[in-house]
């Protein structure tokens, strides 16, 4: 809605996913919400100014691919900006204590394994990122890094339970941990006294050449 407003009145926003839920109850003149694979899909080739991409190619197969494609649907001169987590710097605040401190550090570890393994997804590829929007042979390409403290009852500490609550079952499944050790952490990250510093958000970006 922010990009809508700020191209109108006679830009134009076209916002993509595989799933658009979140987006169904958005309305703008300016604004076409579509379904869309950016592995599959075709997209009209030198038609935008920009391309931005946030938490979508660390979970792709080919994101080399992707990055080409995108790449070809910008205008000579347009911009592309992707972002996306490294996990590195996701550690507790050690004022928490070593018992709650060692209860989320196995969590995280856990965390990593399973969406790696079942879903695919580098908990490190932030770093990677620059790389790979540099050899999609963009231009004037440059990379920030930004992280916050996340802590309980906050955002920062909803992430963390919500997306530990929908890979539960996965991480007692692998015998990574077991139920009581995984609801113990993901209770953690509900509670006030919960403290870490946030994955890192990578951004990229680079200019199609003219």
């Amino acid at each position: 809605m922010w990009l809508a407003d700020r191209v109108a009145p006679d830009g134009m926003v076209v916002a993509t996913d595989l799933d658009t839920t979140v987006l169904e109850g958005l309305s703008h003149p300016n604004l076409e919400v579509r379904v869309h694979d950016v592995l599959e899909d075709d997209l009209a080739v030198g038609e935008f100014d920009l391309v931005h991409l946030r938490l979508v190619l660390g979970w792709l197969g080919d994101r080399r691919a992707a990055l080409r494609r995108l790449v070809g649907v910008l205008k000579p001169g347009g911009w592309l900006v992707a972002e996306d987590l490294d996990f590195a710097s996701a550690v507790p605040d050690p004022r928490m204590g070593a018992q709650r401190c060692a209860r989320f550090e196995r969590i995280v570890e856990a965390h990593h394994a399973v969406i790696a393994e079942r879903h695919g997804y580098d908990p490190g590829y932030g770093r990677r990122l620059a790389g790979d929007v540099e050899a999609a042979g963009l231009a004037d390409s440059g990379c920030l890094g930004r992280a916050s403290m996340w802590r309980g009852g906050e955002p920062g500490g909803e992430i963390w339970r919500l997306s530990l609550e929908q890979l539960r079952d996965g991480i007692v499944d692998s015998g990574l941990l077991d139920a009581a050790d995984a609801d113990a952490a993901i209770e953690l990250c509900a509670d006030p006294g919960f403290s870490s510093l946030s994955p890192i958000m990578m951004a990229a970006w680079g200019r199609r050449p003219l």
